[in-house]
């Protein structure tokens, strides 16, 4: 197709969106840069690889391309030891006629978990992208406010997206109403585009097509792009539902990168809609170029999939997202509970029946941790046998009593009443209304009994109505600057600040592995990155800023308690490298013991001691029962510990961003005596 570029950076939205609109047929937004990587490999692609698809994206016809967002920007500092702003920049220069497009979380970013106004107005004012597809797992509009003003200031195109599922509550008129209420707050149809955010793939063809017709008939000149899975297998014809409904955009990936979890291959897709009479605008011999090139680097990253392999029409029970998917069975598997999954994913099915929301981050991670927890417990306290009985007990409930829970017996409301009593921190939040507003309303009583016990109705009361863009205090951006500052000894960038108000913990790890390591991530080949060089003799070649290196490994020495000596040979010049390994001397892990000792509920990373209110906790500082203390992040939650009575804090047991492990010691606490003191009020505690 000649001239293909049909929208590039540098548009203004009504431009975009007026380009979309005059085509004759349908565009297309690839995801291999981004949600192909996330759905089906733990998002372990690298910047290194996927930079190679630049070329022929730049001259391909692309709507857009993801490259950023999402759960790529947390594992990219986590574990491939890349900066977002590093991949964009570099982006930038390969495909200069792309439009980037990143997805974000309206209140969370590219985070797990609600940022103050001020925040998020600080990051989204800072990044260099054109496209930014906002959404909401609660489907809250007035949470995408802060997100939707800043782009549309910048002169950005704002893409807000609606989740979507099938439930007998998601009806047309549930739909319109959200559609309603964005294009109020973005001030009509013409500069935006609305994506239908089918992620885990649950819209059968018949329902796809129906909502999207609905939409098109109330707004006619609204572009909508149609996001979806392809776990139930359905993905083709319910395309081609959409399509003939009025949908514009849609969402694919190279067929080479195309697994389970993740989104439609693009050439097939090219040629369903040509067959059935639907233009597409792309330049095929450069898409089938790209679709060549990943087959030449996709063999290192076979490791990263999901040992669950196949399409799986359950998903439309379960609703386990294809972004989720992957990442949770390898927390199963690093948990050693991966022969559990199959109970998980049932008990879910019931859960998302009694606690209603859309499962996509951060739902689906509180779904996960919740209902993967419940099960773990049963399976602890009564092995085998439990967890046949939490299914069989969720199942009377939900499915044969209709969720009536009088007509549950004495025995079985007992249980119900215990089920969330471990919920995360996050579950707790989200009944709270910290999220924002539920989609079609709060939970049973029961679920708030279940969770929180005896202060089931002091808490009903604290629960907030309004979003938490109005309920947030700012954050002192300056205070939490030199706070870095201090940390890490130097002056650091604006690229390095964001990073770490999204992920602190992993961006002070991020910053000093770049201290010692400089830009190997962006310059080794895959194989080198993930296993080294493994003989001697091995070399790696490579070019950075313009000069030639050469790395070789001479030798491997003997392991002496703990350590080996390696030597290399950098561009001919001989070095000795201390390694230590798992066997080396490690400091002793004190566990918690005894009444006084409060310890790890969980694994996880210690990101705060003490509480936002009254700010870090020390020792000798007064805590009373039910204070926040710290707070533990696991599997992308957050996990409140509590004190669990008034008292004074007598030790600190480790460093903020620890990695603890559970049962490890946290705190030591002395109980506070109640003694009359003539200076203190009625019922004050004195220690």
């Amino acid at each position: 197709m000649a001239d293909s570029v049909f929208v590039k950076p540098g548009m203004s939205p009504k431009e975009i969106v007026a380009a979309v609109r005059s085509l004759k047929g349908v565009c297309l937004t690839s995801v291999g840069m981004r949600d192909a990587g996330q759905s089906d490999f733990k998002n372990r692609h690298r910047i290194y690889d996927l930079k190679t698809l630049a070329p022929y994206y730049n001259t391909m016809g692309l709507f857009s391309a993801e490259t950023h967002g999402g759960a790529r920007w947390h594992v990219g500092i986590m574990n491939r030891r890349e900066s977002p702003f590093e991949e964009v920049a570099t982006l930038r220069e390969l495909m200069p006629d792309v439009l980037q497009q990143t997805l974000i979380r309206e209140t969370n970013l590219w985070g797990y978990r609600p940022y103050p106004k001020n925040v998020i107005e600080y990051a989204v004012s800072k990044v260099d992208i054109d496209v930014w597809r906002c959404f909401s797992f609660l489907n809250d509009v007035r949470n995408m406010r802060a997100v939707a003003e800043t782009v549309m200031k910048r002169g950005r195109l704002f893409e807000p997206t609606i989740s979507f599922t099938v439930a007998d509550w998601a009806t047309n008129e549930y739909y319109l109403g959200v559609v309603r209420e964005i294009a109020d707050l973005c001030g009509g149809t013409d500069e935006i585009v609305l994506c239908i955010k089918d992620m885990a793939g649950v819209g059968d063809v018949s329902r796809i097509g129906n909502l999207i017709d609905a939409i098109k008939q109330k707004y006619p000149a609204l572009v909508i792009d149609y996001h979806r899975h392809i776990t139930d297998g359905l993905a083709v014809p319910a395309f081609l539902s959409a399509a003939k409904a009025g949908a514009t955009i849609f969402d694919v990936e190279e067929d080479s990168l195309v697994r389970f979890y993740g989104h439609s291959p693009i050439l097939a897709i090219q040629a369903i809609f040509e067959e059935s009479g639907i233009p597409v605008h792309l330049d095929r011999p450069r898409a089938e170029a790209a679709v060549q090139k990943v087959r030449e680097w996709i063999g290192h990253y076979e490791w990263a999939e999901s040992p669950f392999k196949g399409l799986d029409h359950t998903v439309t029970l379960h609703r386990m997202p294809g972004g989720a998917f992957p990442s949770s069975f390898e927390q199963a598997d690093k948990g050693e509970f991966l022969h559990l999954m199959p109970a998980i994913l049932t008990v879910m099915s019931l859960y998302n029946r009694i606690v209603k929301y859309f499962d996509v981050t951060p739902g689906s991670q509180v779904t996960w941790v919740t209902c993967s927890g419940i099960v773990n417990r049963y399976a602890k306290e009564q092995g085998d046998r439990g967890v046949r009985q939490v299914i069989g007990l969720l199942t009377k409930f939900v499915a044969d009593k209709a969720q009536d829970f009088d007509s549950m017996d004495k025995a079985e409301q007992d249980e119900l009443l215990l089920l969330f009593r471990n919920a995360p921190g996050d579950f707790k939040n989200l009944l709270l209304g910290n999220y924002g507003r539920l989609p079609v309303g709060w939970p049973a009583e029961w679920v708030y009994r279940s969770t929180f016990g005896e202060e089931w109705e002091a808490r009903i009361r604290e629960r907030k109505e309004v979003s938490p863009l109005d309920s947030m205090p700012p954050d002192d951006l300056e205070k939490i600057r030199r706070e870095l500052h201090e940390n890490v000894g130097r002056t650091v960038t604006e690229e390095e600040f964001i990073l770490y108000l999204m992920h602190p913990k992993d961006a002070l790890e991020f910053m000093d592995f770049r201290s010692k390591f400089g830009e190997a991530p962006l310059v080794l080949p895959t194989d080198v990155w993930r296993k080294g060089l493994t003989r001697p003799g091995a070399k790696v070649d490579f070019e950075h800023w313009g000069k030639p290196y050469s790395i070789e490994l001479v030798s491997i020495g003997a392991e002496h308690e703990g350590i080996i000596h390696v030597v290399m040979r950098v561009n001919n010049k001989t070095r000795v490298y201390s390694v230590m390994t798992p066997r080396a001397k490690k400091a002793e892990i004190r566990m918690a013991k005894g009444p006084n000792a409060i310890g790890a509920p969980i694994n996880g990373n210690l990101w705060r001691i003490g509480n936002p209110a009254r700010g870090p906790v020390k020792a000798g500082d007064i805590v009373h029962k039910g204070e926040e203390i710290a707070n533990l992040e696991a599997m992308k939650m957050e996990n409140a510990i509590l004190a669990p009575l008034d008292g004074q804090i007598v030790e600190v047991c480790v460093r903020l961003n620890e990695t603890v492990q559970e049962g490890q010691l946290l705190f030591v606490i002395e109980k506070a005596a109640a003694k009359p003191d003539a200076n203190c009020a009625p019922g004050s505690i004195v220690v």
